[in-house]
C-alpha cells in the first residue's frame, strides 16, 4: 500500500461527553490504527467536549434542541481545528442528532453498531444503556433496517441501569456489585432470546467484558472507533483521497454509517 502525507491523512475531529467513553475511544483510535499505519502512528485527532454539567443540566431539562446547539458548536470547532470528520463516543448525545448542525460528517454511533450485529448474524439484541438511549428509538431505527429485533430492559432495571451509569460509571467506580446486576440482565436477555447485547452506554466496556458476559457484546465505543479508522484506511492511497465534504460523504454512506450534518439537514 502507497501511503500519503502524514498530513494527507483524515483527520478525526471527536465530540466528547463523558471523560471515560472519550478516553477509552480515543486509546482504540491510537492502539487501532498501528495495525495499517505502522508502530506509534495513528491519524491526527481533535477531542473538543463542554462542562458535562451542561449537558446533563440539558439532559435532565428535557432540552434537546440545546443538547444539539452544544454538539453543533463542537462540530464547528473541530471543523476549524481541520477535522474531516466527527465522532461522538456518548450514546446518549445521539438523541439530539436529527437537530445537529454540522460543516462536516459524522459517523451514527447506532448505525455502526447495527451494521456489525448484521454482518455478525444476529437476530435479536438487547440493549444496555442510559434510560435516555434505552426509551428511545435511536437503536431500534438502524436495527429494523437490518431486520434485527430490539429487546430493552424492564422498567426497575431501566432506572437501576441509569443509577449505576450516572453515579458510578461516569465517575469510574467500577464494583463488582455493579458487575453482576449488570450480568443478570444480560443473563435475562439471554433467556429471552437475545443472542448479543448492545453495551449502548460508552463506559459499559469498562465494567462488562466478552469473558464475564453470557452473550456477545457489540461494544458500541470500540466499533464506533474502528468505523472511524476504517474510513481513514479507505483512504490512504492518493487515488482513494477525497477532498471535498460531498465526496466524504459519499464514500461514508457507502457503509451506511456515514452521514453529512449541516444547516440543511432535516
Amino acid at each position: 500500500m502507497t501511503y500519503l502525507p502524514f498530513e494527507a491523512i483524515p483527520h478525526i475531529g471527536i465530540v466528547a461527553g463523558t471523560a471515560e467513553g472519550a478516553a477509552l475511544c480515543y486509546r482504540t483510535l491510537c492502539h487501532e490504527a498501528e495495525r495499517f499505519m505502522g508502530r506509534h502512528a495513528h491519524p491526527e485527532i481533535t477531542i473538543h467536549t463542554f462542562s458535562l454539567r451542561s449537558y446533563f443540566d440539558l439532559i435532565d431539562g428535557d432540552d434537546w434542541p440545546g443538547v444539539a446547539d452544544l454538539l453543533s458548536r463542537s462540530a464547528n470547532k473541530l471543523a476549524h481545528a481541520g477535522a474531516d470528520f466527527i465522532i461522538c463516543p456518548n450514546n446518549t448525545l445521539h438523541r439530539a442528532y436529527d437537530l445537529v448542525q454540522s460543516p462536516v460528517p459524522w459517523l451514527h454511533i447506532a448505525a455502526t453498531v447495527a451494521a456489525e450485529a448484521a454482518r455478525r448474524g444476529f437476530h435479536r439484541v438487547g440493549l444496555l444503556g442510559t434510560r435516555a438511549v434505552m426509551e428511545d428509538s435511536m437503536y431500534s431505527r438502524h436495527l429494523n433496517k437490518e431486520g434485527i429485533e430490539l429487546i430493552i430492559p424492564l422498567a426497575d432495571e431501566r432506572d437501576n441501569i441509569q443509577r449505576i451509569i450516572r453515579h458510578e460509571l461516569i465517575a469510574g467506580r467500577f464494583t463488582s456489585h455493579t458487575r453482576n446486576v449488570l450480568r443478570a440482565v444480560i443473563n435475562r436477555f439471554r433467556t429471552s432470546g437475545c443472542d448479543a447485547v448492545i453495551l449502548g452506554c460508552t463506559e459499559l466496556p469498562l465494567i462488562v467484558s466478552s469473558e464475564g458476559s453470557p452473550l456477545p457484546l457489540l461494544d458500541s465505543t470500540r466499533l464506533l472507533a474502528r468505523a472511524a479508522l476504517e474510513q481513514v484506511e479507505c483512504r490512504q492511497t492518493p487515488d482513494d483521497h477525497i477532498e471535498t465534504s460531498e465526496h466524504r460523504n459519499m464514500v461514508g454512506m457507502a457503509t451506511g454509517r456515514f452521514h453529512l450534518v449541516s444547516s440543511d439537514h432535516s
